[in-house]
């Protein structure tokens, strides 16, 4: 398949910090158990692997103006998010595991508790890692702003859950849908609010819950998830049989072949 023009204006542009962050966001990565021997955890990601991953490239676009501290925290939220995420899939794959699945899920909201009192001691490097963020994000930000963040981190998680049940069910979702619950599930929402700390700014809630901002994030998360569904399909539909993709859901809902679906 051709893969459509782009309209890209504007090059991305990098943090001058990142070497730095790299060198940091693996060490953490080790610290918190995200990386360990096969013998220590549940095996997720070689260093190797890691490493092809650059999750400290990734960030330093994302972020090209934040302070060292700053993007190395960001860093750090990232890898453990997509540690999350090829966790969750290699975790629980049958109809059979979605308890487990959905136990593992809730467990994850105890390390962001809005008062910044945990409750119980982490059990696995998800929580480990998070408390861990938690602890270095949030006493900086005001409640407002830990309740949204809280708030897309479960609409992030029941995402993962919806993807869940469509994989095994083998329901593609429309395109309506489709577009609704990508914008959680691909994370840009939540990605959103972080930038927010990135930049030592919090939007007051009456600004943030207004329509032109609102549209701002939806359009943000539409561009890079959509985006990035026509980059990955090959690899997700094609090869892995993944149903979450717009193009599948385009291809399907209006019987067109993979290109036009794309174009």
């Amino acid at each position: 398949m051709i893969l459509p023009d782009f309209y890209v204006p504007w090059p991305a542009r990098q943090n001058p910090h990142l070497a730095t962050a790299r060198v940091h966001a693996k060490a953490w990565a080790y610290s918190v158990g995200i990386l360990a021997p096969k013998s220590d955890s549940f095996f997720v990601w070689e260093e190797k692997k890691y490493d092809q991953h650059d999750y400290a490239s990734f960030c330093a676009k994302i972020h090209p103006d934040a302070s060292l501290p700053e993007l190395e925290l960001m860093t750090d939220w990232n890898v453990w998010a997509f540690y999350v995420d090829d966790y969750f899939m290699k975790a629980f794959s049958g109809q059979d595991q979605r308890e487990a699945a959905k136990e593992y899920l809730l467990g994850i909201l105890d390390f962001m508790p809005l008062d910044l009192v945990f409750t119980r001691p982490s059990q696995s490097p998800t929580q480990t890692a998070l408390k861990d963020l938690w602890q270095r994000t949030a006493p900086t930000q005001n409640l407002d702003w830990r309740q949204r963040i809280f708030s897309d981190t479960k609409r992030l998680l029941d995402a993962f859950l919806w993807e869940f049940d469509n994989k095994n069910s083998g329901r593609i979702a429309n395109p309506a849908e489709y577009i609704a619950m990508r914008r959680q599930v691909g994370a840009a929402l939540w990605s959103a609010d972080l930038v927010e700390h990135a930049l030592s700014v919090v939007l007051p809630e009456r600004i943030f819950l207004s329509r032109p901002i609102q549209t701002l994030r939806a359009c943000f998360a539409d561009a890079v998830h959509l985006r990035n569904d026509i980059f990955s399909y090959h690899r997700e539909v094609q090869i892995q049989g993944e149903l979450t993709n717009s193009v599948l859901a385009m291809e399907k809902f209006l019987k067109v072949d993979s290109q036009t679906a794309m174009n």
